[in-house]
């Protein structure tokens, strides 16, 4: 390990210049930032830093751990930076492993006002959860949970874009401001003392009832809120959900043990949620697809801890959902109960769509 302050330019690919100007501006921001809060920063070499991704070592109370730092990245075609998603390498423009396999205990993800520090390991193993690797898509903008490559300029590299909202869900994920907060200490930005908040990324598997996924429900929040009930839930499943501290309910009707998760459509900083995903057995994607009661699902969830006026509790936020047996959601299923096919009564020619009521 280096024993500089700052790190140094060094030499690298010609079409490389600018992007590692940048990103060693922001390492040596993130040393600043690490200093100011009592961490210890030694500088890797130019050969950890090459083919072990290890750009920086932190030691903070005897204890020390390597980072890779990530700057900002954009995400439209507006260029600007986005904080609200992150960029994942599976393969180099070489098509050797990316970043994302390298050799460091921790990413550092530059936001505006701080960095999100989370550990690899947890990092690798959610990428392995939510991104389909076996879709890859054309454009960089519609890599969300898929995966993209610039094949058409004769470079190798795979990456994924992923919600910045689920690393912050990670165990051991911490912040580190930017600018010292003189409310905070150190241990509350630290990898040994970080916010030990207990979430996960779990499936249940059970019958949906109630769902608004489609189209959200507007009854209590005028912005919408996406939502299911999983119902009929068995023994492995209840215990899964109040392991992850969820309030599992049963008020003696058709759903039995049943959790409802949720997801509101705009986010408390005033920014759009991203809308759950729905796909069938198969992992297509069914979005426009009605999801009746009674319905066969598989439902992605993360937990989160909140507090509110002196009260707290765990969440659940809806991620995707899976239909392996779908029950078509029926509109018309008072008309459905109350008629019977008329043999020669009027039908529309308008549509060759068969009624619901009709048989």
């Amino acid at each position: 390990m280096g024993r500089d302050t700052l790190v140094k330019e060094f030499k690298g690919r010609k079409d490389h210049v600018d992007y590692i100007k940048r990103g060693i501006k922001v390492e040596n921001e993130f040393i600043h930032t690490a200093k100011s809060r009592g961490y210890t920063v030694e500088i890797a070499s130019e050969e950890e830093n090459i083919n072990k991704h290890i750009d920086l070592y932190l030691t903070y109370k005897g204890l020390t751990i390597s980072v890779d730092v990530k700057a900002r990245r954009t995400g439209n075609k507006n260029k600007s930076l986005d904080d609200a998603w992150i960029v994942v390498e599976f393969l180099n423009t070489m098509g050797n492993k990316g970043w994302l396999y390298g050799d460091c205990d921790y990413f550092a993800f530059e936001r505006e006002h701080d960095y999100v520090v989370c550990e690899a390991k947890e990092l690798v193993e959610l990428t392995d959860k939510v991104v389909d690797k076996n879709t890859r898509v054309q454009n960089y903008s519609d890599a969300e949970y898929k995966t993209w490559g610039r094949s058409y300029q004769g470079k190798q590299d795979l990456i994924s874009r992923i919600e910045m909202s689920l690393i912050l869900n990670l165990n051991k994920t911490f912040i580190m401001k930017k600018s010292l907060d003189i409310n905070s200490e150190v241990c509350h930005n630290s990898f040994i003392n970080n916010n030990e908040r207990k979430t996960q990324m779990s499936v249940l598997k059970g019958n949906a009832y109630w769902a608004s996924i489609v189209s959200p429900n507007t009854t209590f929040d005028s912005d919408g809120v996406w939502s299911i009930d999983v119902s009929n839930l068995d023994e492995k499943n209840i215990n899964q959900a109040k392991a992850d501290g969820l309030d599992v309910k049963n008020k003696g009707d058709d759903r039995g043990s049943f959790v409802t998760i949720k997801r509101k459509v705009r986010r408390k900083d005033g920014n759009m949620n991203k809308q759950p995903e729905v796909v069938d057995a198969a992992k297509r994607n069914i979005a426009s697809t009605m999801i009746g009661n009674g319905s066969e699902v598989n439902v992605l969830y993360s937990t989160y801890e909140w507090e509110f006026k002196g009260r707290s509790g765990v969440s659940a936020d809806l991620r995707a959902v899976q239909v392996t047996n779908l029950i078509p959601y029926n509109v018309d299923a008072d008309a459905d109960e109350a008629f019977e096919v008329v043999p020669d009564g009027f039908v529309t020619e308008d549509s060759d769509e068969e009624l619901t009521f009709a048989s």
